[in-house]
């Protein structure tokens, strides 16, 4: 092999590497979100049970069933989000670095979304500002659901830029 041949091989690892990163990503998510139903229907309940066994654990189970339909339904959406742009990126003309700030970024979001989602059951401001605001005073909970939370929108909006600027790759090429 050449030098040329050399570099487009590492290249073209170097994505793939990228997508296949955002996609096990995507279902990792998909997982929490699953578990994260459990946590709904747990909260719903106020404690464990076990149907159709006659089973049940009292539990004064942390957070509101609101909280943890957020938790459910926004980790199932963020894993599906990051499933469908991991499979998305075969479509665009990326280098490496653009293919490795698309998946970093979108995993940043879809973690800080997790932690948004899952540190807001505890934050009395629910997490939406670093301090308190109309929803109550804020907490070390808060902060934590916070900073990740925006670091995350950040990171999304410069991932979706990039590929939303990026050409199409040839249809030639869309074997790779």
């Amino acid at each position: 092999m050449n030098t040329t041949t050399d570099t487009r091989t590492v290249a073209v690892d170097a994505i793939q590497t990228a997508r296949q990163r955002t996609i096990r990503n995507g279902l990792f998510a998909v997982l929490v979100g699953l578990v994260g139903g459990f946590g709904l229907v747990f909260s719903m309940l106020g404690g464990i049970s076990l149907s159709p066994l006659p089973v049940f654990f009292q539990l004064d189970f942390p957070g509101t069933p609101a909280g943890w339909k957020a938790v459910h339904l926004g980790m199932l959406m963020n894993g599906l989000m990051a499933i469908i742009i991991g499979l998305a990126m075969r479509r665009f003309a990326l280098t490496p670095r653009k293919a490795a700030c698309v998946s970093w970024g979108t995993i940043i979001a879809v973690w800080g979304n997790f932690a948004f989602y899952f540190f807001g059951l505890f934050a009395h401001n629910h997490g939406l500002t670093l301090g308190g605001n109309r929803t109550g005073p804020g907490n070390f909970a808060g902060a934590l659901a916070f900073a990740p939370a925006l670091l995350g929108a950040v990171t999304l909006f410069i991932a979706i830029f990039i590929l939303a600027f990026s050409p199409f790759r040839s249809s030639s090429t869309q074997g790779d």
